[in-house]
């Protein structure tokens, strides 16, 4: 069925006509044919309007997903600035680390946990050396000195320390259902060999990719190879740095 409405111009040539035969009859406004013009062009740009207006609200409707995709906390990246030297050299004061909510501890990843000791909660970036069963111990050798940290008899070749000392600690067999996890700077991280194993269930993300300062990428040496983020995928930005000395706050 044709819809199409005659124009405005077209219908008030018809009244004009309409008007003049029925003259000698009818007293007619002499205003009738504009405003019937007006009403006419009224209706036109309502329609006009309202078809905007659909194409609009799917514009509306595409940004809202991308908006609502984008929400923090939805990732399944996040990125934490490192406010202490517990990790140096590996992390350094002040650069970003991407972690990964989706992962699974991996013996060699640095993870992010949030953990509670002493009435206080807080979060730490810190390496996991052992896992469920694993035993681990650093041994001093015949210097008096520990020369590597052995993971079920085999010492582990941890190259990104450099010239970092680890002071020897008792062996122990891990946990069910825990970790073993040290910070890569040995003289001054708050790390299992304090506060002893942590839940695996405590780790909120597991790093796979450091950035520096200047905002250039390079990988966590010593740990497995993991999947960076995508094109598509979102990376929560960092949160505020809390003052040196305490704990990034993680994801919640």
């Amino acid at each position: 069925m044709n819809t199409t409405l005659p124009s405005p111009d077209h219908t008030a040539d018809e009244l004009r006509m309409l008007a003049a035969a029925a003259g000698p009859t009818v007293a007619a406004r002499p205003d009738l044919a504009q405003v019937v013009l007006a009403r006419a062009r009224h209706q036109q740009r309502g329609r006009r309007l309202r078809n905007a207006a659909v194409y609009a609200g799917g514009g509306v409707a595409i940004l809202t997903t991308l908006a609502a995709a984008a929400v923090l906390g939805r990732s399944d990246y996040f990125t934490v600035t490192e406010p202490s030297p517990a990790m140096e050299s590996t992390v350094r004061i002040g650069e970003n680390v991407v972690f990964n909510k989706k992962l699974s501890p991996a013996r060699g990843d640095i993870v992010m946990v949030h953990l509670a000791t002493d009435g206080r909660e807080f979060d730490s970036m810190l390496r996991v050396l052992a896992l469920p069963g694993d035993t681990v111990g650093c041994p001093a050798g015949p210097s008096g000195r520990c020369e590597a940290v052995v993971v079920n008899g085999v010492p582990v070749p941890e190259r990104y320390l450099g010239a970092t000392v680890t002071d020897p600690f008792p062996t122990s067999t891990v946990p069910d259902h825990k970790m073993f996890l040290l910070g890569d700077n040995r003289t001054v991280a708050n790390d299992s060999r304090l506060i002893g194993a942590v839940k695996l269930a405590d780790t909120t993300g597991v790093a796979v990719q450091i950035k520096d300062r200047d905002g250039k990428v390079r990988a966590v040496p010593g740990a497995p190879a993991r999947g960076l983020p995508g094109d598509s995928d979102n990376v929560d930005p960092a949160g505020p740095v809390p003052p040196a000395g305490e704990a990034p706050a993680g994801p919640r």
